[in-house]
């Protein structure tokens, strides 16, 4: 069976790739190895080709035997445009083959320093190990290049280390916040009350300053009040002459009006008879400054 695209591919003849994409040729077709046009072409570093295919519809991200995708091919060549293009159209940088190798270990064992360079600035991890436990580091055989592999590793495991401290600070961060809205949820409810009780007495306040001297008379009112604040004796005498004058205002009241009488004046002459005398009037404003010992014995 014969693989026309494939060779056109591994040979970089474009202008035959181009008439067979024309003619409907299959761009995914496997050759005996799993291996895609787009495989071939990246692995012979034929960038006008990548790019034919990746244009008219190629899987990009196509694995042949073991795994190995298209950048994995051009990796192994050191192919830095083809490297270059692939990780723009989307392929991982950090892929592995069956065996756990990336596109980093694999430019790093053949010793291609700018391929390796190209990988590690855009993000291959250094750190990152195969089934058996290497790491480009150490498959890696020229010594300037390891060296170079060994100080990317070492700058990763410190931001990888920095990382790690300031995730546990956005962590902690996080916990605060989330306790946060309940203790301001308290210290909110507890302003609100002190709020609400400050606006009560201010209204209270208003209230008060509308109705003027008004509610200070009511206030002051129950102090009048004959014998409220006096010993027994004397406020009981004071109410029977209170009761006597009141008494007589009303017999005064029902003579004036002349509708009450002779029933009046035996009402009037019926209380005068049960209360003493009618005092004048001055007698009711008693001073309260006194002296409680001038009333033992009334």
């Amino acid at each position: 069976m014969s693989f026309p695209l494939h060779n056109a591919a591994r040979n970089g003849d474009l202008t035959s790739l181009t008439s067979q994409i024309g003619e409907g040729a299959n761009l995914d077709q496997r050759d005996p190895q799993r291996r895609t046009a787009l495989h071939l072409a990246a692995w012979a570093g034929h960038l006008d080709c990548v790019k034919a295919l990746l244009a008219a519809g190629a899987n990009e991200s196509a694995v042949a035997q073991d795994d190995m995708n298209a950048l994995h091919f051009a990796a192994t060549k050191g192919h830095v445009d083809v490297l270059r293009w692939l990780l723009t159209s989307g392929l991982k940088v950090n892929a592995k083959i069956r065996n756990g190798t990336n596109s980093l270990m694999m430019a790093a064992k053949q010793g291609h320093k700018e391929a390796v360079e190209l990988l590690l600035e855009r993000k291959a991890d250094p750190s990152a190990t195969d089934r058996r436990g290497q790491s480009a580091a150490d498959m890696c055989k020229d010594a300037s290049l390891k060296q170079l592999l060994l100080e990317a590793q070492a700058q990763r495991d410190s931001s990888t280390a920095g990382n790690a401290v300031d995730a546990a600070k956005q962590q902690e961060k996080k916990e605060r916040n989330a306790r946060r809205p309940r203790d301001g949820g308290r210290e909110a409810g507890g302003y609100r009350q002190q709020q609400g009780q400050q606006a009560a007495a201010l209204a209270r306040q208003a209230a008060q300053m509308q109705r003027g001297g008004g509610e200070e008379e009511d206030e002051e009112a129950p102090a009048g009040v004959i014998g409220a604040d006096l010993p027994p004796e004397v406020a009981a005498r004071l109410a029977r002459e209170h009761a006597a004058e009141e008494a007589a205002a009303a017999q005064q009241h029902q003579a004036v009006d002349g509708s009450a009488g002779a029933e009046g004046s035996t009402v009037a002459n019926v209380v005068a008879a049960d209360q003493p005398a009618p005092a004048k009037k001055a007698r009711v404003a008693v001073a309260l400054d006194y002296d409680e010992e001038n009333f033992e014995e009334d």
